[in-house]
């Protein structure tokens, strides 16, 4: 058929090129929808003929392929619209990817790949028929849709000692070519999205695939990742959900509200304000944030330097805080590390144990609740401070710079005293079944 393609095509856009045209629908009330028609015809008898196409070859809207890959179909779609500064797009796609290319024109163009492929005879035909891309404006929304037949029975391929014995896919890759500064909101099923530098506003969602940005410079940026992988290397003010798949990586975060399951998390800087909530997955890594409120559970996490405040609520697994200003912290069955304490501290932990490696001048007030939890502090030279240690079932070892005094009452015992010369600072730990030391 390879030889053959030549003098078919003649006689394809002979008595089939009006069928090959976009139908416009228009119904009572909705807006004008382009419909792409795949090409029909009977091509047995046509003659040969050395003539040029009438039409180039890209512009043939369906493509036969040889004998070798017969079981595959494929067409294109491509559609234009004029975009106003105020216009939004909205791109509903399946089974394909979403690629975004920014230009300068003040128009918006959706080039479609759409390719079948079935081991059934006939049936990658039905398949390319059924896959049709709805496209219209109204006022100032501009949409395209991927609209598909019945998906009933199993799709995908299957192999049988190396050899391929059954197939039957569907592939939709879109091009888009649009400014830069509209609004996008755009999903695919099944299909990867990659965009590069973006300035407008952006909800995008992925449901098996992944997503790869640039530097996406909205104050409104919305993503949703299931079951892929995330990648922006720049992101101004963000809300992301991420379910599943192979982790979310972020570059550098204007202000961040996140919700990850089951997967890891790597941040590597947040200039503001962030909210993070984690459940399980391999872990959270975050370079350093403003200020930050985290939920965590059932995974490790490991925070560089939080210039400003921090409440945690950590349940299980392990936290490690490099340095932090005021922090509040709640942990159960977590072992807590915090390298530099700054400000004032307040923590309630339960199980496994707690160490802050240096507590600065700037605390003024440090306040620890540990049950059956070990509590180790060290102290910057400079610091001072008054102490009240009260333990139960748990012993109480200080420093050489530490003065105290001990009431005995069986198992419980008070202690109180100075760190350095004491002063306004003070300390308040209260440990059941738990040690606590001074270093």
């Amino acid at each position: 058929m390879k030889k053959l393609i030549w003098g078919l095509a003649s006689l394809v856009l002979a008595t089939n090129f009006a069928q090959a045209q976009s139908n416009v629908l228009e119904g009572s009330k909705g807006p004008k929808l382009a419909v792409l028609t795949p090409l029909r015809g009977d091509l047995q008898g046509a003659p040969i003929s050395p003539e040029p196409l009438p039409v180039p070859l890209d512009q043939l809207k369906e493509v036969v392929q040889d004998d070798q890959n017969d079981g595959a179909r494929s067409k294109t779609f491509s559609k234009s619209f004029a975009m106003d500064s105020g216009d939004k797009l909205n791109l509903s796609n399946r089974y394909g990817d979403v690629q975004i290319k920014i230009w300068d024109k003040r128009e918006v163009r959706v080039d479609v790949d759409i390719k079948t492929y079935s081991s059934q005879d006939g049936e990658a035909q039905r398949l390319l028929d059924e896959t049709t891309i709805e496209a219209g404006k109204s006022g100032d929304m501009i949409s395209f849709k991927t609209n598909m037949g019945n998906r009933d029975g199993n799709y995908g391929s299957r192999f049988r000692n190396g050899k391929m014995v059954w197939k039957r896919e569907v592939k939709v890759n879109y091009v888009v070519y649009m400014p830069a500064s509209n609004s996008l909101s755009m999903s695919t099923q099944y299909g990867n999205m990659t965009m590069g530098n973006f300035s407008g506003p952006l909800y995008a969602k992925v449901q098996y695939g992944n997503f790869t940005a640039g530097s996406l410079n909205s104050n409104n940026n919305y993503i949703s990742v299931q079951y892929g992988k995330a990648d922006i290397e720049e992101i101004n003010v963000a809300t992301i959900k991420q379910q599943y798949g192979s982790g979310l990586t972020l570059g550098t975060v204007g202000t961040l509200d996140l919700n990850a399951q089951y997967v890891g998390v790597d941040i590597k800087k947040i200039r503001g304000n962030a909210v993070i909530k984690q459940q399980y997955g391999q872990g959270l890594t975050l370079g350093s944030v403003d200020n930050l409120e985290l939920d965590a559970q059932y995974v490790n996490v490991t925070v560089g330097t939080i210039n400003g405040n921090a409440t945690v609520k950590q349940q299980y697994n392990n936290i490690s805080i490099a340095a932090v200003n005021k922090l509040v912290i709640k942990g159960q069955y977590a072992n807590v590390k915090v390298g530099t304490l700054k400000g004032d501290g307040n923590f309630k932990v339960g199980y496994n144990k707690l160490i802050i490696d240096q507590v600065n001048s700037g605390c003024r007030n440090l306040i620890i609740d540990a049950d059956y939890a070990g509590v180790s502090l060290g102290f910057g030279s400079g610091y001072h401070a008054d102490f009240d240690v009260k333990t139960n079932y748990g012993k109480f070892k200080s420093g050489p710079a530490v003065y105290k005094a001990i009431v005995d009452e069986d198992n419980t015992k008070q202690y109180s005293g100075k760190i350095g010369n004491g002063g306004n600072a003070k300390i308040s730990i209260k440990a059941d079944y738990g040690s606590v030391s001074f270093n």
